[in-house]
């Protein structure tokens, strides 16, 4: 199954991220915007994972997590990546907990190292991704309405557990469902 291990957001959080989509909508771009229920900041991307190997996945995560606490996130700002010229990817950033997000990926991603996952070459940036630009049409409105919002402050929420997730494709989109949740202290 395609598995990934991330961290849910707030109610709250998850409906103002969807009022900044509507801002964007409003303009016109080929986006492909998150639907916000599927909204979450990703820790690490694991890909195909056979059923045997989710338990061992579940114990790596749960001994990267220990002793870990409940930390407070505030995503703040809105980007696009790779570079605001061509960007493909919008995204909201984070603000305070950042550091704790990296710490905590890093510790993920050397527990699962042990399980054979290789490590990211590229660094753990937080953030959450809100759409995915399809073509360049109405991309002056979209890069302006990102500059626009570049220091936007979106909200904060309590990170108090990691999610192992399944992603599955269709047509329509990705749904996601949570295999295991591990609380943090």
């Amino acid at each position: 199954m395609r598995t990934f291990i991330a961290v849910g957001i707030s109610s709250e959080v998850r409906e103002k991220i969807a009022q900044i989509q509507a801002e964007f909508r409003k303009g016109d771009p080929d986006v492909k915007w998150v639907e916000p229920e599927n909204l979450h900041i990703t820790l690490r991307f694991l890909g195909e994972v056979s059923e045997d190997k989710l338990s061992g996945v579940i114990e790596k995560i749960r001994l990267a997590t220990a002793g870990i606490s409940n930390f407070r996130a505030h995503i703040f700002g809105l980007g696009g990546f790779p570079n605001l010229k061509s960007p493909r990817v919008v995204w909201v950033g984070v603000g305070e907990g950042k550091e704790e997000l990296k710490n905590l990926s890093e510790r993920i991603e050397e527990n699962l190292s042990y399980l054979g996952f290789a490590k990211e070459k590229r660094g753990f940036s937080a953030h959450l991704t809100i759409g995915r630009v399809r073509s360049p049409r109405k991309r002056e409105k979209l890069v302006k309405k990102i500059e626009e919002l570049e220091r936007h402050d979106v909200g904060e929420f309590s990170v108090d557990r990691v999610l192992v997730m399944e992603s599955q494709l269709s047509s329509k989109g990705p749904t996601y469902r949570i295999i295991e949740e591990v609380n943090l202290k």
